[in-house]
């Protein structure tokens, strides 16, 4: 409702000028119609882009609560690859193992229908843009070697947090 409000004020304040310059330039106090017709299309337009921008920072503030949001669930998704990773081979087989990646897996399905998904590092080049170099291993090559930590990007490449990365020894 403070949309039309906002609006209507606006049109009101130039209504106001455009009848005192109608007194002082003409005399008459009447507006005509073409005034009103002025002022009408005006507080119109001005509605119209008050519309447009309130729907552009909706957008953008639910992107961003969005992102906030699934940074928060980041550090499940991690527990769960660290747990993936060290399972023991005496249960690897086992039924609880395979909760645990189905529970993974969904979690990868929920970020992707969002639009988010895990960035690329194994025998990539290492881009500061994607990936965050936090330590070097003995292989031969500058090209990410070991995952440290999994990065995610959305589908209009906005990095919601880089991968942590190992590279290899410089030559």
């Amino acid at each position: 409702m403070h949309i039309v409000a906002s609006a209507l004020r606006r049109s009101e304040s130039r209504a106001t000028m455009a009848e005192d310059n109608n007194i002082n330039n003409s005399g008459n106090a009447e507006p005509s119609s073409l005034d009103y017709e002025g002022r009408w299309k005006r507080a119109l337009a001005d509605y119209e882009n008050y519309k447009k921008d309130e729907i552009k920072r909706f957008a953008a503030f639910s992107k961003f609560s969005k992102m906030e949001a699934i940074r928060n669930l980041l550090p499940l998704i991690d527990m769960l690859e660290r747990a993936l990773k060290d399972v023991p081979s005496e249960i690897e087989k086992s039924s609880w193992t395979e909760g645990i990646r189905l529970i993974y897996e969904e979690f990868l399905k929920l970020l992707n229908k969002e639009g988010i998904r895990k960035i690329e590092t194994i025998g990539r080049e290492l881009d500061p843009k994607y990936h965050e170099a936090v330590g070097r291993t003995d292989e031969d090559g500058e090209e990410v070697v070991e995952e440290v930590r999994s990065g995610f990007i959305t589908e209009d490449d906005f990095i919601v947090r880089p991968a942590q990365v190992k590279i290899g020894k410089q030559k």
